[in-house]
């Protein structure tokens, strides 16, 4: 690897490293080897760790490690056989990492270790289609003990980073709602659980204020608000399934609605603002007026999209 290439591979692992610990995950162990201790790991004699996150997962009821690995590559050198190989060595890694005695003394019995994140940055130009033509075409041999690994390349990058600042914009009050689903309890976090990065729809709650004026002067009026997060494909099909997952997890309580849209293609902000309230207004069962009223529409900046075709939110 040529200096250039390893000084933007450092600064990936560094981002990495600021960016997951912003989302709430505490990072546990950094550019770290273990020895290999299995020979169907095809004489490897050690394994690398880029970094090992813990975070809590509500849905597992229970602390998760991850290990998150990075690489940086020019777009043409990330191939299918590529990803593939990435993809066995990170679960060959995490293997030896569940009993590596290297890592004793991190009090790994405090979280189950069985989930990876490759994170994959094309460095000159990204081709999202090719690359998930890559990914879809992967063959992984299946283990005894399950292994999941998540993908993540340049475009989750930026949604991701995009995200976290809109998410921002909401203040301290901000926080994750994980309603409860299969008996779980519902949970109120600011943390995201690696299952929820990657989801197409979040909950969340949060607080804004309206001046008021008073006896003594002006004063602000707390109100509650409760969030959707839309990062599915902008259809009026997904429109009203969003809306029925709003009710179905009663989140019709507070005092407005927000529903954050991800726009991925040109024309989808002015097809949310054209259709969206409209959509819910219509079908068998249309919300009234004053629910209407409670909707306020935002938008997730998507930085591949040009400020004219998404109209310059």
């Amino acid at each position: 690897m040529g200096e250039a290439a390893r000084k933007i591979g450092e600064k990936l692992e560094n981002f990495g490293s600021l960016f997951f610990t912003d989302l709430g995950w505490t990072e546990i162990i950094r550019d770290k080897e273990i020895k290999c201790t299995r020979s169907s790991h095809g004489g490897k004699r050690s394994h690398g760790i880029d970094l090992l996150f813990e975070t809590y997962n509500p849905y597992l009821s229970c602390n998760q490690g991850i290990v998150l690995e990075c690489k940086n590559r020019q777009m043409q050198s990330i191939t299918k056989a590529e990803i593939e190989k990435w993809v066995k060595e990170l679960i060959n890694c995490i293997e030896c990492a569940q009993s590596a005695p290297e890592l004793s003394s991190y009090n790994m019995a405090d979280f189950s270790l069985n989930t990876g994140l490759l994170v994959i940055h094309a460095n000159d130009k990204f081709d999202r289609e090719k690359f998930y033509s890559h990914v879809s075409g992967i063959s992984v041999p299946r283990r005894r003990s399950p292994i999941n690994i998540y993908i993540a390349a340049n475009d989750r990058i930026n949604e991701w980073t995009s995200l976290c600042k809109k998410i921002a914009e909401f203040g301290e009050d901000f926080n994750l709602l994980y309603p409860s689903i299969n008996g779980s309890s519902k949970l109120l976090t600011k943390s995201f659980s690696i299952n929820s990065l990657f989801s197409k729809y979040n909950f969340a709650t949060s607080k804004y204020f309206e001046e008021r004026q008073g006896s003594g002067g002006p004063y602000k009026e707390p109100h509650s608000q409760s969030i959707l997060i839309f990062r599915d494909e902008v259809t009026a099909s997904n429109f009203k399934y969003a809306w029925s997952m709003f009710k179905y997890y009663q989140l019709q309580g507070a005092d407005r609605y927000v529903f954050l849209f991800y726009p991925m293609d040109s024309g989808d902000v002015e097809y949310v603002k054209e259709h969206f309230i409209s959509t819910l207004k219509s079908g068998d069962n249309p919300i009234s007026e004053q629910e209407a009223q409670k909707i306020v529409i935002e938008f997730i900046d998507n930085r591949s999209l040009s400020p004219v075709e998404i109209g310059g939110i």
